[in-house]
């Protein structure tokens, strides 16, 4: 009988092996062909599993993401919101160097998303996905922002869009100037905005 493909896991190793050429070389270097010789794979193969090279970015980028995603789910309770938060938030954070990878990775290809249309879609999906963990975060932290009061869920949404950028901010820092913000300075800041968005909110 032949021999049966798991084609997720295969996917996932032309991804991984995508990630070390985009690091390496740069989204520019990570061509089908590329790729392929990373993954020990004839062009052919590659083209099988991917058509395309922005089909092939897009699931590399997804594939951050999802790791991310799975990291959350599996964290353990804590005995505070506050400290649920914080779990939660630095997973969004290349904070060690599995998560410094993804994070170079995630960040090389959303630049390269802008000029390339077919990585349009998958650059506004990973956007809201992150922006949805940011509201997982403040949910964890103080409750929803399904409010009957109109003044108190744009308090919601603007802490939202703060901590978001506070995430993005720290996490392109941590990548592109690592000898300025190191790994415990950045966990120092998150958990200051944390702290004061939660007096913040609760004052309201």
């Amino acid at each position: 009988m032949p021999k049966l493909i798991d084609h997720e896991s295969r996917r996932e190793e032309i991804a991984a092996a995508a990630w070390r050429v985009i690091v390496r070389e740069g989204v520019g270097g990570a061509s089908v062909r590329t790729v392929a010789a990373e993954a020990g794979l004839s062009v052919g193969s590659l083209r099988h599993v991917f058509a395309s090279q922005s089909q092939l970015l897009s699931f590399a980028m997804q594939l951050v993401i999802d790791r991310a995603g799975e990291r959350v789910r599996e964290l353990p309770s804590r005995e505070s919101p506050l400290e649920s938060a914080e779990d939660i938030a630095r997973e969004l954070l290349p904070l060690d160097e599995e998560r410094r990878l993804e994070m170079e990775v995630y960040l090389a290809v959303f630049s390269a998303a802008g000029s390339d249309p077919g990585l349009q879609e998958t650059k506004v999906s990973a956007w809201k996905r992150v922006r949805t963990a940011c509201r997982l975060v403040i949910d964890q932290t103080v409750g929803n922002g399904s409010s009957d009061s109109t003044q108190r869920t744009q308090r919601f949404e603007t802490e939202v869009t703060l901590l978001h950028a506070v995430i993005d901010g720290l996490a392109s820092h941590l990548v592109w100037q690592p000898a300025v913000l190191g790994a415990e300075d950045a966990r120092c800041a998150l958990v200051d905005h944390l702290q004061q968005m939660q007096a913040r909110l609760s004052a309201d």
